[in-house]
């Protein structure tokens, strides 16, 4: 696979991912954030312990815990499986390497938690913070925070990395799966379309869009061309064209939408317009002026109750857009076609 260009919240829808990160976290009991190759996070942090917060609070023992993370997740992906360790002030993290063919993603941060000091000594303790044991005395509220942190035995705490392990790994995995096969079946049709042609390629273009139901003229989306966009190369939008065609009406966002499909909305985005011919709120509003031609020639509802219905907020909004896209106002669309019916 080549997927160097690939950065992880391109690949995998980041709000699904964290739905699952926070699912995680509250049944084990265990902080999550995850990072990207660079160490930068990508979700917010899962369950993040009060006793961490107040550590982090002081900027020099934050510094001590971004050396702590950083250092965790380069011995993660350099061993390609989970590294368990205590950071500066004794606690125990682990780092869940995100790995496919060989390329490192990012990582998911975990831990927060206390094990019990035997076991603690077979573990690396990535900086070492002398002072710590010392004001953790002194400072009664850092010693009650302290206890307050999840106790579990080293065997739990590998048995839940593990499982993180193969959840991550294989949403990522299936992610790009998704990526990849979509852009060879891109080739693939290209490479189809161009035999087709015989070669002549000043048809190429045109025989691409013919294919792939591209089509869409200016003035009209047509049953046949939403049809043909539904049907076409790309199963991945599928979900979110089907959605619209239904729901018109509704609040519709490119980031709940990414979400149906199960991609980031970077990508939604990209693949919207390289497949569908227009961006996501052109779209939105083709398909709901067609909707809106419909009622005009139909029915005698009132165009700013029409407006409404369509999911316009405003009715100057909807007689601006249908004037761009059909060169007329409704109400001017509405006498012309029933003038026509009278001849």
């Amino acid at each position: 696979m080549q997927n160097a260009l690939l950065h992880l919240d391109e690949i995998i829808n980041v709000d699904n991912f964290q739905k699952i990160q926070d699912e995680i976290s509250e049944v084990t009991g265990i902080a999550m954030v995850t990072v990207d190759y660079t160490g930068k996070p990508i979700t917010q942090h899962s369950k993040c312990s009060e006793f961490c917060e107040f550590i982090k609070s002081n900027s020099d023992l934050s510094k001590l815990c971004e050396k702590c993370d950083s250092r965790g997740g380069l011995e993660a992906a350099r061993l390609q499986q989970p590294y368990i360790y205590t950071c500066h002030v004794g606690v125990l993290d682990f780092a869940i390497p995100i790995i496919v063919d060989g390329q490192y993603f990012g990582a998911v941060m975990a831990g927060q938690v206390i094990v019990n000091e035997e076991e603690k000594e077979n573990l690396e303790q990535i900086v070492n913070n002398k002072y710590f044991e010392a004001n953790l005395e002194e400072e009664a509220k850092m010693k009650r925070l302290y206890e307050k942190l999840p106790i579990m035995t080293i065997g739990r705490v590998k048995s839940v990395a593990s499982m993180i392990f193969h959840i991550s790994n294989y949403i990522v995995e299936e992610a790009l799966l998704k990526i990849i096969s979509n852009k060879i079946n891109e080739k693939v049709l290209t490479v189809g379309s161009f035999k087709k042609t015989n070669l002549k390629l000043g048809k190429v273009e045109q025989d691409l869009k013919e294919v792939n139901g591209l089509s869409v003229s200016k003035s009209d989306i047509s049953e046949d061309t939403s049809n043909k966009i539904l049907d076409g190369k790309n199963n991945v939008l599928k979900p979110a064209l089907e959605y619209i065609q239904k729901r018109y009406s509704e609040s519709i966002t490119l980031v709940d939408m990414a979400s149906l499909c199960n991609i980031s909305p970077s990508y939604f985005s990209k693949l919207f317009k390289k497949d569908v011919g227009d961006n996501f709120s052109k779209y939105i509003n083709k398909v709901r002026i067609k909707k809106a031609k419909e009622f005009l020639e139909t029915s005698d509802i009132p165009i700013i109750n029409l407006s409404i219905d369509l999911g316009f907020e405003d009715c100057g909004y909807f007689i601006k857009v249908f004037k761009k896209i059909e060169g007329i106002t409704p109400a001017v669309y509405r006498n012309k076609y029933n003038l026509g019916k009278q001849y």
